[in-house]
């Protein structure tokens, strides 16, 4: 039987009241203004990319995730953009 997901709840006004009030309250959390930046997470904007699946032969793919699991696609794709636009 598959597990049920637990109920979430929105905050009453008075426990984020509560939560703002700790929040602001925090020296370990400054507000962040909007003057200061924000780093963004995720694809820069304009870089579209196209999911594919290949195969790979399984030395070649433990060859691509040795450094660090994270990030073999990336990896993966600079390799070959190296590798094509080569001039010899």
């Amino acid at each position: 039987m598959p597990k049920r997901m637990p109920m979430i709840r929105d905050n009453t006004d008075e426990e984020e009241r509560a939560i703002q009030k700790g929040i602001r309250s925090d020296p370990d959390a400054p507000e962040i203004l909007p003057s200061q930046k924000v780093a963004r997470v995720g694809r820069p904007v304009g870089q579209s990319k196209k999911q594919v699946t290949v195969r790979l032969d399984k030395d070649l793919l433990e060859i691509l995730r040795a450094p660090e699991p994270k990030g073999w696609q990336t990896r993966l794709n600079q390799a070959l953009r190296d590798a094509l636009t080569r001039t010899t």
